[in-house]
């Protein structure tokens, strides 16, 4: 009796340190998605604008693709709680920087120095959650644990619009550094013992996964417009006059994400991607060309929870391709090199708009960045849509011969 409850719960999914580090992760995502609408317009009260602004946000991309590599060679050479205990703590300090120092010079310092950080916190939390998991539920816990980083990129921009709206944006920057501080007390509950590590010598041509290019590559262009989204929908619903709504547009980005994420998993089991894939990006290539002419606070909601749905299928979806075609030993540099397309794609998208708002302004500007979808769909029907029934038949005749 004694032995299967302590079976029981050595086999638990959720338990203690799980939770702790899903608690942890949550917090961080979010904080870091919070600051991003944040620091437009704090640019903004701090007469940075334009194309200024768009270098800002997008030097912490350009850190963080630059790092990644490094990142993954750090986790693997030395011990994985306490270097994410360490770079945890640095990620707290940033937040305190935009509030002391609202110049431009310093503000794209501060970013590039975030992103180096963001780089390995980013790459350690799922690395760390699937070695606390029982070796039979790593696949199911760490499917579970990617949803912090969904609920993350939603929940943090209204967070951080809602506080920057009842306080100020340096008081919003002090408030996200408490939460992350709370996220340090978290993890630090966490404990977890690792052996000694043999330590390699870094080498570039090991820090990337060859077959996880394409879907990078692929993700890479569908990210282009979220970023825009993410970054300049504040300034947007200002110009617009609808800014009382801004918060609740997350709100609708959350609820879309959710539902299809639930409502689509049986047809992503049945191998049904051609046809998910296809309806997501007209979906999100008419939501984004829409953006010409919004004026209203129901279509601006709207487009929000459509947005949430197209990228609630294909964010997990790609993911799933990486995951499947990989073998176990090498998926942490596979989902790093996966995780590439985030970082260049959001860059791109903030930078860009940045561009637009001086020159065509944010309505033509988001719907310029449809074209991404156009581009990223002629890359899944022309080459990445083969090239996984490839791999995978690769895989399962390898598997077969053994």
């Amino acid at each position: 009796m004694v032995s299967r409850i302590v079976r029981f719960f050595m086999e638990k999914i959720w338990n203690k340190k799980f939770i702790l580090l899903f608690i942890t992760n949550l917090l961080m995502m979010a904080t870091f998605y919070a600051s991003v609408p944040i620091l437009p317009i704090y640019c903004q009260e701090n007469k940075i604008t334009g194309s200024k602004i768009g270098i800002v946000l997008t030097s912490m991309s350009v850190a963080t693709v630059l790092f990644r590599p490094f990142a993954g060679y750090i986790l693997d050479n030395f011990n994985r709680y306490r270097v994410y205990m360490l770079f945890l703590a640095l990620f707290c300090l940033p937040f305190l920087g935009f509030a002391a120092f609202p110049i431009y010079g310093v503000l794209v310092l501060i970013r590039l120095y975030m992103g180096v950080v963001y780089s390995v916190c980013g790459s350690a939390t799922t690395t760390l959650a699937g070695d606390v998991l029982p070796p039979a539920k790593v696949g199911q816990g760490v499917n579970r644990f990617a949803l912090t980083i969904s609920l993350g990129m939603a929940d943090g921009p209204f967070i951080g619009i809602q506080v920057q709206n009842h306080l100020s944006s340096k008081t919003s920057f002090i408030v996200l550094f408490f939460l992350t501080v709370i996220a340090l007390i978290c993890v630090s509950f966490c404990r977890i013992e690792y052996p000694k590590t043999e330590r390699k010598k870094f080498s570039l041509a090991d820090a990337f996964y060859k077959p996880a290019l394409p879907f990078m590559f692929n993700m890479m262009f569908i990210m282009i417009p979220f970023g825009a989204v993410i970054a300049y929908s504040s300034i947007f619903a200002q110009e617009k006059g609808l800014s009382a709504v801004t918060p609740y547009f997350y709100i609708f980005l959350v609820a879309g994400m959710l539902i299809s994420k639930f409502s689509t998993q049986k047809m992503i089991d049945a191998g049904k991607h051609k046809v998910l894939v296809v309806i997501s990006l007209i979906v999100l290539l008419l939501t984004m060309g829409s953006y010409f002419f919004m004026s209203t606070a129901v279509h601006f909601l709207g487009a929000g929870f459509l947005l949430g749905l197209g990228y609630g299928v294909l964010q997990p979806l790609f993911q799933s391709f990486v995951t499947g075609t990989t073998p176990g030993p090498k998926r942490g540099t596979a989902n790093a090199t996966y995780l590439l397309s985030y970082d260049i794609g959001i860059g791109i998208g903030s930078f860009v708009m940045g561009l637009f708002q001086e020159g065509i302004g944010l309505s033509a500007g988001f719907a310029l960045t449809a074209i991404a979808y156009v581009i990223g769909g002629m890359i899944y029907a022309l080459y990445v849509d083969r090239y996984y029934a490839v791999v995978l038949s690769k895989l399962a005749a390898a598997s077969g011969r053994i």
